[in-house]
């Protein structure tokens, strides 16, 4: 797992840096000197949008973790203090809200688990 994180990040890095090599002379580009200017941004944005896919699936993941978590435990599994006896209820209507509601389903997923899973693991 530790070499995929690394090949992966270690792209991240390189990927920009090449395409920020390539960009148009000034007579082609289109816009003149403005344009010219904008050329080596492109790399970066390329960069800023890959990074933002790729926190956006991590997120996505761990709430869809978190959502079988909450699913599959039983009401009296969840740790004191989360909920009362309703603590299965009220999380999976948290977690279910939470996705319709953008970028907040990954931190209701990291708050469950912190205060969930963690807290009391699942018994298989």
């Amino acid at each position: 797992m530790k070499k995929i994180f690394l090949w992966s990040l270690l792209l991240l890095l390189i990927i920009p840096a090449i395409l920020m090599g390539t960009g148009c002379t000034e007579e082609e580009a289109v816009g003149g000197a403005i344009g010219a200017m904008a050329v080596p941004f492109v790399g970066l944005w390329i960069c800023v949008a890959v990074v933002g896919g790729l926190i956006g699936l991590f997120l996505f993941v761990v709430w869809i973790i978190a959502l079988v978590d909450c699913g599959r435990r039983k009401p009296e599994e969840f740790p004191p203090g989360t909920g009362g006896e309703n603590a299965k209820t009220m999380w999976l209507v948290i977690l279910i809200v939470t996705f319709f509601v953008t970028q907040l389903n990954g931190i209701a997923a990291i708050i469950y688990y912190f205060m969930v899973m963690k807290k009391k693991p699942l018994k298989r």
